[in-house]
């Protein structure tokens, strides 16, 4: 009788699925690495070491303000990741929002570059009250382990436009609410501060603000703009990872030091995302 109970027990584990309740947890970041100005107090040539290795083991990592020549340094230095990127001119040059991924980790499924205007396919196009080309990167990537599908949109938008950020924020809701995607994941630099009103539509929705919706943040407040200086470290939050289909475990802004100066003038955003595998 016993050896029936134990037998049938065995039975039900062996065709119980644990896969499908397994946690996975996902390492994601945002960092606006300051295009290579040779006028900045600490240039690209005394930096890029570092910004390579500030983003080096994440999962999946957006860029903002990486010229051709940042871009190849930061892909040499880790072959390991796999990437996405056009620049926003219309030679396919200038700044891009370049997406990373872990190549063992994803599958690439889809990518494609959108600029924010009224005519989003236009390349170059300048929309609304910007002054240049704004654009975002959108990838759909398939995780392996987990089976989800995970797309990435990655944006800098405006400095200048008030009416363009706005604009830009209604584009970037519309293009993570549609298409077939388990997890979204929207990250970038929105020069908007989290109670105005391009990011409050955008958070209309059902992404997450990683900021407010972690469990745990490394600490009570942090901002994101420096421009390089330690000092500055109280500067304005206007760096993003929102997240929809998966919670927010954990977040942080990184601080990194060269020479006395941060790496960038803006800090790299960190979250640790939890999805569950299918």
């Amino acid at each position: 009788m016993h050896l029936r109970i134990v037998f049938c027990a065995f039975a039900l584990l062996f065709f119980v699925d644990f896969s499908a309740q397994t946690a996975v947890e996902l390492a994601i970041s945002t960092f606006n690495i300051r295009y290579d100005n040779p006028s900045d107090p600490l240039v690209w040539a005394d930096r890029n070491e570092e910004v390579s290795k500030a983003i080096a083991f994440f999962d999946i990592v957006g860029l903002q303000e990486v010229l051709p020549n940042q871009l190849n340094d930061i892909t040499s230095a880790l072959p390991w990741m796999s990437h996405y990127s056009v620049g926003r001119d219309d030679n396919g040059a200038g700044e891009a929002c370049p997406i990373l991924w872990q190549t063992a980790h994803f599958d690439l499924l889809h990518s494609e570059t959108r600029w924010l205007s009224e005519s989003w396919s236009e390349v170059a196009s300048i929309g609304w009250d910007a002054v240049m080309p704004r654009i975002a990167s959108v990838v759909t990537l398939h995780h392996i382990k987990s089976g989800k599908i995970v797309r990435v949109i990655n944006s800098h938008w405006s400095h200048i436009g008030e009416e363009a950020r706005i604009a830009s924020a209604s584009l970037i809701r519309s293009w993570a609410m549609k298409g077939e995607a388990d997890v979204v994941i929207v990250l970038g630099d929105f020069n908007a501060e989290s109670e105005t009103d391009e990011i409050k539509y955008l958070l209309s929705t059902n992404l997450k603000d990683s900021y407010t919706a972690a469990k745990t943040r490394c600490r009570k407040k942090f901002g994101t703009f420096t421009g390089f200086d330690p000092a500055g470290y109280a500067g304005p939050r206007i760096d993003y990872i929102l997240v929809a289909g998966a919670d927010v475990i954990w977040t942080c802004a990184d601080e990194y030091l060269k020479y006395g100066f941060y790496i960038s003038d803006h800090l790299p955003v960190h979250a640790f995302i939890s999805l569950k595998s299918q």
